[in-house]
Order: C-alpha cells, then structure tokens, then sequence
C-alpha cells in the first residue's frame, strides 16, 4: 500500500455547499481506517471514487451504528440493508465480520490464558502456605475469554451470558504486577537499598523497573513471562515515534505533552541510572535498562496499569484509597465511547457497559466484576478510560476517538509584558482562579468556556473598569463587563485561535484532501469495513501483535497507521479551533468589531485588515477552503445533523496563545 504524501497547499477560497459535508463523511470514514487493523477477507470490488453519496452514506451507516444523529434506536438486530441499528439506549450492535468482529486466538494468547488461570509460583506465595491454601488464592477467571476484534486489537468478550454484577475474575494481588510482587522479585534487595537511601522514585518507576527484569534479564525463566510477552512493542503512543513520524503533527501541542512526558521519565531514570547497574550489574544490566527500553516500560505502565480502589481503604494499617497495578487479562478491555452529554463515565448513552474493580484486602484478591448484563456469548466487555481529550488519550493509550464528548483545545493566553495594569490584572486572576500560570483554559467545540471568558475579559480591562468593583464581580462571575470590553475579549480569542491554527504546516483543507488521496489508492471495503490494497491486489493477510520482534511488514503496517492517525489528530484539533472561532463570531457585534480592530490593532493597514478579516470569519474560512471543482461535482454526503455533528467530531489540542 503506497503511503499518502500531505496534498500540496490548497488555495485558500471560501468554502460553501457540499464541501462540509463531504469533509465531515471523510474524516469519519478515515478515523475509521486509522483504528482498524484489517482482517483477511474476501475481495470486494469497491472504490469510493465510484461511490454515489447513498452508497458513501451507507457505508458509514453500516461502520458507525448510532453514530449518526437520524440513525434509528433499534433492538440490535440487522436492518434491511444488513447493516445493524443501534441497540436499546443507542449502543450499538456490531455483526460478525465488522467492526467489532471477534477472530480466534493465537497460541501466544491461549499461553497468556492458561498462565492468568495457574494458581501464583514461588516467590509469589507466602512461605507457609500448604498446597491447600495456594489451592484457595487459586486465580478465578468466569465467562470471559482474550480474542482478536476487528478494529480493537484484542480485547475480552464473554463466551456465555452474564449476570449483572457478576465476577468476571478474581486474580490474587501477587498475579499481578505491582510493588507487593516487585518486593517478592529479585528486585528485592535494590529496592530495599533505594528506600533506605530515601532516593525518591514513582510507583510507575518500580513496574518499570519490575517489568524490564522480568522481560529482558529473566526471559523465559520468569514466572510472568507468558503475560510480559504479550505485551505490545508498540502502543502507538507518540511517546515513541521517530522524528519524521512526530513531523506529521507539527503545529499540535501534542509535541510539547510528549516532550515534557519524556524529559519526566527521563529525569527518573538519570536517578537510578548507572547507580542501579553499579551496585546490582547481574539485576541491572545496562543493555536491558537503556532509554529506549525504559520509555517503552513507562509508557506500558501509564497506558496499561490500573489504580485499583481498595476494599475498605485500608492496607497494611496505611489508609489508601488505591494500588496501582498491572492487572493481567483485565488491562486487556478495551475502551468504549461514552456518547452522551451526561457527566461522569457512565453516562446515559454510552457503548461501554460498565465494569467495576477492586482490591479486597482480607482475600488479597483484585476483583472484577460486571456492572451490566451481557445477552449472551461473543460480546466484547468495554468501559470508557475516564473523561479526558482525544489528545490526551493519544498520547496515552496510542489510539485517536472516533467520538468523544470531552473534547477541547486546551489554551493558557499570555497576558502582554507592556500592559501597565499587569500586576492588579494578575492578582484578580489569581484570587479567582483565573490564573494561566496554575491551569489551562479551553476552546470547545460546541460552547464557550466561561472561564476563558471570565479571565479575558479581566486581561483586557481599561484601568476605569479595574477600578469599579461591580464589573470585576461581573467579570470573574463570566458576565459581560461592558461592549467595548466583550469586543475586545472575542477579538482578542479570536486573535487566539487563527495564530494556533497557523501552526500547522497544512490547512484543514488540505489535510482532507490528504484523507481523500489515501482512500481513492486504498479502497474499502464497506461489508466487512475493511482495507484493501490497490484494485486486483488481495487482501493484507492478519498481523502478528507486536511484542519482542517485528516483521519488516509489520513496520510498515505500523508506521501507515501511525501517519493515519497523525492525520486524523490534526483534523480534529482543527476542526475544533475552527468550531469555536465560529461560536465567537456568531456574537460579534460588527460595530464593535470593528472599532475594536481600528483602535487596537493599528499599528499596520495589515494589522487591521487581519483582524476584521478575523471577527468577520473569512480568516477562519479560509483553514477550510475546498477547490470549487469538487463542489461541482456534487460528490459529497450530506449529513442532516447540521453543524453540531461536525463539532462534535472535533478533537483535543493545548495550546498556549499570543500576548493578549
């Protein structure tokens, strides 16, 4: 499969008509390529070039269930058309041989299955403990089995029905890997000198730490060897990308997250490093224990371990509200998308029924158990990772939402050194909570945050309305101070978001003209939602998962998903910052505007000219211009859920703006 090459900049006229629609059909289609890993099926005859809208639009249908604002809530069975509808509360049903499909195990995995069900080894058993009691911490694994789903990776899905608030598993705390099982390891003695030396490290820095010796010093030989091995090499985290794959979202301040994440664990690692291999060379040594390993290591640990409530919250007479670890067979649940507006991570629409997890210290076991009922075997167990940005859970867990409710581009505007009034400014922020030295304010796609507001309007305040205790109350309560202050506040975001949107290399534009090359060489498959190679090439065959070694294929495979979803975060964060650009228009008073931009910004005729072009929102157009040819030719979709779905698709960014 050929790898797609950014578009060469688009010209930048205003976009009408179809192309919005078509740009939103795009970008859901190639979020969907980006997550899928594609399964060997038969070859279908399909080019989304040849493509009416109807047909696009069905694919989608059939991809996403319930997706769709007009899609219709159904009982899960099939429709007409064999795509399926979305079952009861609008979770969705997915067919055998879709997204969601369920394939056989590989020998690697039914290893990993059988070692989950083995009572723990020594030294992961108390001394005096009779083959009897270890018979009783025997691990208990209920109606869940590991497989491979299409479009998931591998994930649990149960093999009979199952009962709400029934136990899934049960493992003993020293099945899984944590610092209880750290201290039982040939760790041991290095730890024990670490803690008498108070060097200061992170429970995150102990798994990392147990983790590699178990992998790369005890290989075959370590009790955990079936579970460190089927561990990917790879979470498709950006932490771990090279720099020509970190050059495709140049401009996002995902960039700026990875870099202080690492300089993080890095500066962890400079603490234990040579010391560790000095003192303890045949626990340490230095090959297994080197940058690269550890990144991968921490990143394991951050994107996999789980912070377990404890029963009762008490451990060892410590009171502790969790343990952090690495919990086997249960870090194997993949995430579900919570689709409602509810708050929390249960909300009233949501894909993934809730499972709950527990430590209860008087068995010394971690529980799971399932918070809903499942119909019936080969449904996959989801839960949602918790409310965070596409960004975040990029840079986390390696893969970019197909939808999320928590979306925002995280913005922190600096407040200009020459500003006279900066000190007064700064201590109202500060007394309020306004502050963008301590937090980050946001740009959403659907609403505007007061709070960003609120600490706007006091940065731009005239000295009269700092001195007027009634429009600093308005001000830090998120109401209007006065006219000419809400000008300048909307101007002065808007000023915001057009420099974030300027980082980047390539224009919205473009990027979906970039989305529309790779599906035109890669056509798709709309009854299995699979990829295919060029027309007359076979489907790819099933990849390995990544563990210790890697196919030059699979290398391959690897870095096409890689730019795929590089592209899809940078769609989607702009999408976002052009979505609020247009929520800060839309209560623009023109009059205001543009008295603001003649008084403000006059420096230049450009200046000027910059930011009317800016409250008027033809700066903004121009991010998400399309060739009027392709308009011409009518061959979008046209999706009726109107502007909200395409807010609703944008994504996360942070970002810290211009001098206000």
């Amino acid at each position: 499969m050929g790898r797609p090459r950014d578009a060469v900049r688009a010209s930048r006229t205003r976009s009408r008509g179809g192309g919005v629609a078509r740009a939103r059909v795009r970008v859901a289609l190639f979020l969907l390529l980006a997550a899928v890993a594609p399964l060997a099926v038969a070859p279908l005859e399909v080019d989304p070039s040849r493509m009416t809208p109807e047909e696009r639009r069905a694919v989608l249908e059939r991809a996403f269930p319930g997706v769709f604002s007009d899609a219709r809530a159904g009982d899960g069975a099939e429709d007409a058309d064999g795509g399926a509808k979305a079952g009861a509360g609008g979770v969705p049903s997915i067919p055998r041989g879709r997204l969601g499909a369920v394939g056989e195990p590989r020998e690697r995995d039914r290893a990993f299955e059988r070692w989950v069900r083995e009572p723990p080894s020594a030294p992961y058993v108390d001394d005096d403990e009779t083959s009897d009691d270890v018979d009783d911490r025997s691990p208990f694994v209920g109606s869940v089995v590991l497989r491979s789903v299409f479009g998931r990776g591998r994930g649990l899905v149960t093999s009979a029905r199952v009962e709400k608030g029934e136990t899934l598993m049960s493992l003993p705390l020293l099945k899984c890997m944590s610092t209880a099982s750290a201290r039982r390891s040939k760790l041991a003695p290095a730890l024990a000198e670490l803690a008498a030396n108070a060097t200061e490290m992170t429970i995150d820095a102990v798994l990392a730490l147990h983790l590699l010796h178990e992998l790369h010093v005890q290989g075959e030989k370590s009790h955990w060897w079936p579970y460190v091995s089927a561990l990917p090499k790879d979470v498709g985290s950006p932490l771990l990308w090279a720099p020509k794959e970190l050059a495709q979202i140049e401009g996002s301040n995902l960039i700026g997250f990875r870099d202080a994440v690492l300089r993080g664990w890095m500066a962890e690692r400079d603490t234990l490093f040579p010391k560790l291999t000095n003192a303890f060379p045949e626990t340490f040594p230095e090959q297994h224990f080197r940058a690269a390993n550890w990144a991968w290591a921490m990143s394991i640990v951050w994107s996999r371990a789980a912070h377990v409530p404890v029963a009762g919250r008490t451990l060892r007479r410590e009171t502790r509200t969790t343990i952090l670890a690495l919990v086997p067979l249960f870090d194997m649940i993949n995430h579900g998308y919570a689709r409602g507006a509810g708050g929390g991570s249960r909300p009233a629409f949501n894909d993934a029924p809730a499972v709950s997890i527990s430590f209860v210290e008087s068995r010394g076991e971690v529980v799971v158990s399932a918070g809903d009922a499942f119909g019936g075997p080969g449904e996959e167990i989801r839960f949602n990772y918790g409310e965070k940005p596409s960004q975040y859970v990029f840079l986390q867990y390696g893969f970019v939402p197909r939808f999320n409710p928590d979306e925002c581009v995280e913005v922190a505007p600096r407040m200009s050194k020459k500003d006279p009034l900066r000190r007064r400014k700064r201590e109202v922020l500060a007394s309020h909570d306004l502050s963008p030295n301590n937090r980050n304010f946001h740009f959403y796609p659907n609403r505007l945050d007061r709070d960003l507001l609120a600490a706007t309007r006091v940065q731009v305040m005239t000295e009269a309305e700092l001195d007027d205790p009634l429009a600093v109350a308005s001000a830090v309560a998120g109401g209007v101070v006065s006219e000419r202050n809400e000008a300048v506040t909307r101007a002065t975001l808007l000023k915001a978001a057009h420099e974030l949107l300027l980082r980047y290399p390539t224009t919205l534009a473009e990027d979906l003209a970039t989305m529309d090359k790779f599906l035109d060489e890669n056509p798709y498959d709309p009854v299995f939602g699979a990829e295919k190679g060029r027309t007359g090439d076979a489907p790819k065959a099933p990849r390995e998962d990544k563990t210790r070694t890697t196919s030059r294929d699979e290398t391959s495979d690897a870095a096409d998903s890689r730019y795929r979803a590089a592209v899809a975060m940078r769609v989607l964060e702009k999408r976002t910052l052009l979505s609020a650009a247009r929520l800060l228009v839309q209560e623009l008073d023109d009059a205001a505007a543009e008295e603001t931009c003649r008084e403000r910004y006059a420096r230049t005729r450009e200046e000027t000219r910059d930011c009317l072009a800016r409250a008027s929102g033809e700066a903004f157009d121009a991010f998400d211009a399309r060739e009027s040819a392709e308009e011409e030719t009518g061959g979008g979709v046209r999706s009726e859920d109107g502007p909200g779905n395409e807010r609703r698709e944008a994504s996360a960014g942070s970002a810290r703006g211009g001098e206000l």
